[in-house]
């Protein structure tokens, strides 16, 4: 048991020169890593500009970002605690903490309570929350969806002008049956179904 290399006094200097060794070694694998140009990947045709993110579904972005982020039909949230310097395509942007830059939205744009946008927003909607902050200019877009309203409206101009045209045609068909009847001229009833 004595000979054992517990029970043996080690100098200091051994434990420091095995230390610098193991850690020489590492530093020494981590070279190759480290030197710029050699670990470089060929971008492909469909790849991203360099600065530039593209993703799908939803992000949620918590740091510190800059560079393009883009998303047909995905949903950008930036957290309170993160700041964004950016020119962001998206779907939906909902907007929790600060951005310096410009909002592209095709649906739309949501400004939280913690909210510091500074730049232009570009979308059909546009919610702020009580106690965000916008600086800059806003463009409001067509929406991509129907409104209700607008709906309703298509829906009455179909009605109304399916009943016309039924109403003229029923004209016409009663109009060939009485001798009577003054003759209508095609043309007339047309114009009168539009």
């Amino acid at each position: 048991m004595e000979d054992s290399l517990l029970n043996q006094p080690s100098t200091s200097n051994e434990f420091a020169d095995v230390l610098t060794d193991t850690f020489t070694a590492w530093l020494e694998n981590l070279k190759p890593a480290l030197e710029p140009d050699k670990n470089i990947v060929p971008a492909g045709k469909d790849a991203p500009p360099v600065g530039e993110l593209r993703f799908e579904g939803t992000l949620r972005v918590d740091c510190y970002v800059t560079g393009r982020l883009r998303s047909l039909t995905g949903t950008l949230f930036v957290s309170e605690t993160a700041e964004i310097e950016s020119e962001i395509f998206v779907a939906t942007a909902i907007i929790d903490g600060v951005m310096h830059g410009d909002i592209h939205a095709t649906e739309r744009v949501e400004l939280q309570s913690h909210a510091k946008v500074f730049g232009y927003i570009e979308s059909p909607a546009l919610a702020i929350q009580p106690g965000a902050v916008f600086e800059g200019q806003c463009h409001f877009l067509p929406s991509p969806f129907p409104s209700a309203a607008a709906l309703d409206r298509e829906e009455k101009q179909q009605r109304s002008h399916s009943d016309t045209s039924i109403n003229a045609k029923q004209h016409l068909a009663s109009g060939a049956r009485d001798e009577e009847t003054e003759e209508v001229e095609p043309f007339a009833a047309v114009a009168a179904a539009i």
